[in-house]
């Protein structure tokens, strides 16, 4: 009985997943709705500096589109490099603005990342949760791929990993072969990042089209735009 009351209470309240449109906080995004969370938007933060996602290296319009494709609307801003903080903050407030009552992240293990966000989303009164937190990343991947989630890879830390993963599907295929490589199958050290393009959350595929590929610094990335 507590349990179904606790849940009424979350369907009652307005969420948004913190969202990169990459595997992780897509996959967070399925099971938070699963556990009875009311997600209505996607938040999303991009780099001013390059017009481009973090770490993922494509257009935030893509993640724009996938929150349509998904049935979400959009709180998407634009956060600079060396004023972060300030940006972040911002960007909380107009998350209360559009009177919702939390953020849900999709974080595994990253200890420093997580204090970050929960520090700043509590101190902007409002909820934080992490749905991925502490779960093994391998199962994390199985399941991502076992249900359904289509997604390729977007860039890779050259370091960390060989460029021939770039642009590969994230299937059973892939996951066989990155338990070899001797890293986090999640890639949640920036081994590498994706982009999701279809799933049980979205109403029918992400069209895009890749360009080409450009390096910066450690990094190489696919040039992917929407169609």
């Amino acid at each position: 009985m507590l349990r179904r009351v606790k849940l009424n209470l979350i369907k009652k309240n307005m969420y948004a997943i913190a969202s990169s449109g990459g595997k992780d906080s897509t996959f967070a995004l399925y099971l938070a709705q699963l556990s009875g969370f009311s997600v209505t938007h996607v938040f999303h933060i991009y780099n001013l500096d390059t017009s481009r996602v973090r770490f993922h290296g494509y257009k935030p319009d893509l993640v724009e589109e996938q929150a349509k494709l998904m049935g979400l609307k959009s709180i998407i801003m634009p956060t600079r490099s060396q004023k972060f903080d300030d940006d972040f903050k911002l960007a909380l407030e107009r998350v209360k603005h559009e009177g919702l009552k939390g953020l849900i992240f999709g974080n595994v293990f990253l200890e420093d990342v997580r204090e970050f966000y929960e520090t700043r989303v509590k101190s902007a009164e409002l909820e934080y949760h992490d749905i991925l937190w502490k779960r093994p990343t391998e199962s994390l991947l199985e399941n991502f791929i076992k249900i359904g989630f289509k997604a390729i890879v977007t860039s890779i830390w050259l370091k960390k990993l060989k460029r021939e993963y770039l642009g590969r599907e994230i299937n059973e295929e892939f996951l066989l072969d990155i338990r070899k490589e001797g890293i986090d199958v999640c890639g949640e050290n920036g081994e590498y990042h994706s982009l999701v393009y279809d799933g049980p959350c979205f109403k029918k595929p992400l069209s895009y089209k890749v360009y080409g590929v450009h390096e910066e610094e450690r990094n190489i990335f696919l040039d992917i735009r929407q169609c």
